[in-house]
């Protein structure tokens, strides 16, 4: 936008500053040429407003009337025409200009004010393609830090340099991933807040806040798949409508970038998955054979089973976390089924898995369960997976069970079952184990309704806290039973 010294400076004779003697740069919102002594109404502010004086009678009541109105209505300055009616500017209108601060300037005989008009669309013109060069050349910039080697830390410096101030992308959960200049990370996650606002609002909510002296505007990134994150932006208030442009410029490039990253990870998660199925349904040559081909690591002797259910997102954000805790060179062989996630780990990733399986059940999906399955062959984890769904869905909400510390579900004592007196729940038990969970022959051994069975086990079952389904808890519980002469 033109400033009055810009004016002055290119007008020279035509546009003669006299209070003060050196004009400020006071940005001019337009010229406007009215010989009303009250033109405010035709007035928007930051005007320069030139008249030959017409209304003006030299005197001081009026001069200082006529100025006051035109500061209260925020016009940048006045300028007077000499020779039709003034030769001369008269005193009594300096002395009232400078009162109230208002920039005075000359017009000499014969300027016409077309003159002054024309010079400042001229500068304005010439503002507006020096703006939007500047602005092509930002836009053409971002394009080419998202096509670089790393295109979301450089897209974010870019858009931060472009603005004068700061960026940032953040994840869906308001995690800062990147942050330019860096000393800005901490008001970056300042906005934490905010994020959690846009989630509950919608996919396609933007906000504008401030933040300390600056303007923050927060922006989804969205496209065909689900929300990838937020940029932020800060720059000192107000941010300009060309720096709007260019955040979503530098959105619309980062979602992108972020949705082909999307379409790969699926395409090797969906690679891996195919492999991992085999392994679960038994069949490990055929795995080991996909595996090669598809450039795979040779998948370990042994390794341990583990599953995340009862997920209130997608399993995208569940691999999102678990992967990055498996070694180098070692991706994760993982199913995701509509209820649960499971998936292997080799004997040294336990404890970084066990880490973010608990932080998951604890922090980021409360509702969610996890179970963590003692160390097997490979050979033998399709028998395994059966009594470990099992265990699963026992697992509370928010709770991840490690089986390797806590020993797969065991009999309990007997006692509870032996001080119950409404039915003889050690025999339903006894019978139960001896013929293995077939219903049809414990309850004729007992001579009883199978459905009145069914009933004593799942009482039974409650007491003694066990699942009498599971391989080794039945084992051990008729273990249990003929060692104190109860089977």
């Amino acid at each position: 936008m033109p400033t009055l010294d810009d004016l002055v400076r290119l007008l020279g004779a035509d546009l003669e500053p006299v209070t003060p003697a050196a004009p400020p740069p006071l940005d001019i919102t337009g010229v406007h040429v009215s010989e009303l002594t009250d033109p405010t109404p035709y007035l928007t502010g930051g005007e320069l407003l030139l008249t030959t004086g017409m209304g003006l009678t030299n005197q001081t009541a009026q001069a200082r009337a006529y100025t006051a109105r035109l500061v209260a209505r925020g016009v940048a300055a006045l300028g007077i025409g000499l020779g039709p009616v003034h030769g001369g500017v008269p005193q009594t209108l300096v002395r009232a200009c400078e009162a109230v601060g208002l920039p005075l300037c000359a017009v000499p005989a014969p300027t016409p004010f077309l003159t002054i008009a024309r010079t400042y669309w001229s500068l304005t013109a010439a503002a507006g393609q020096e703006e939007l060069t500047a602005a092509l050349g930002a836009h053409r910039e971002l394009i080419r830090s998202a096509a670089g080697p790393d295109p979301v830390r450089a897209v974010v410096r870019t858009l931060a340099a472009a603005v004068e101030g700061w960026a940032a992308q953040l994840t869906p959960q308001g995690e800062v991933t990147a942050v330019w200049p860096r000393e800005y990370r901490s008001s970056a996650r300042r906005i934490a807040a905010e994020v959690a606002r846009l989630r509950v609002a919608g996919p396609h909510s933007s906000a504008t806040f401030p933040l300390g002296n600056d303007d923050v505007v927060l922006h989804p990134l969205t496209g065909r798949g689900p929300l990838s994150g937020f940029v932020a932006t800060g720059c000192p208030r107000p941010m300009k409508a060309p720096d709007r442009q260019l955040v979503l410029t530098a959105c619309a490039l980062l979602a992108l970038q972020g949705e082909q990253r999307r379409r790969g990870v699926a395409a090797a998660r969906t690679a891996r998955a195919c492999v991992a199925r085999l392994v679960l349904s038994g069949h490990l040559d055929a795995a080991r054979s996909l595996g090669a081909d598809l450039g795979l690591p040779a998948i370990a002797p042994r390794v341990r089973l583990f599953a995340v259910a009862g997920l209130t997102e997608g399993a995208d954000d569940v691999l999102d976390a678990l992967e990055p805790a498996v070694g180098p060179g070692r991706p994760l062989l993982a199913v995701a089924e509509p209820d649960a996630v499971w998936a292997l780990a080799e004997p040294h990733d336990t404890e970084a898995v066990r880490i973010v399986l608990e932080r998951l059940t604890a922090e980021r999906f409360p509702g969610a369960r996890a179970v963590l399955g003692a160390p097997a062959s490979v050979a033998e984890l399709h028998r395994q997976l059966p009594a470990l769904s099992r265990t699963l869905a026992t697992v509370p909400p928010g709770v991840l069970r490690d089986l390797a510390t806590t020993g797969t579900p065991t009999a309990a004592s007997l006692d509870p079952i032996l001080s119950y007196r409404r039915a003889d729940l050690v025999g339903a038990v006894a019978a139960y184990l001896r013929h293995r969970g077939h219903w049809e022959r414990a309850a004729a051994d007992l001579g009883v309704h199978r459905n009145t069975l069914r009933h004593r086990i799942a009482t039974a079952t409650r007491l003694m806290g066990a699942d009498l389904d599971d391989p080794d808890t039945a084992s051990r519980t008729w273990l249990r039973l003929r060692e104190n002469g109860l089977a």
